[in-house]
């Protein structure tokens, strides 16, 4: 009888094989989807460098509160 298994001549390996494939793929995707999904930033420092600059320069006057506004909803600012 011939399986259409591709490797039907590796017996149990084989099985395991495409098992430990399987969930590799999977953990991976997972992997993925949870990093970008949760918003991960690589440099999140950064991101609060700049609201800190924004923040100061409002402080100083040197932008208007409309300006600031715009700017912080653009940098997602708290």
């Amino acid at each position: 009888m011939v399986f259409f298994w591709p490797f039907w001549w590796y017996g149990q390996y084989a099985l395991w094989s495409l098992v430990w494939d399987l969930a590799g793929i999977i953990l991976f995707v997972v992997f993925l989807y949870l990093f970008f999904h949760n918003g991960v930033r690589l440099y999140p420092h950064r991101q609060n460098e700049a609201c800190e600059i924004l923040k100061r320069r409002y402080a100083a006057g040197e932008i208007s509160k409309e300006e600031y506004e715009e700017i912080k909803r653009d940098l997602n600012c708290k």
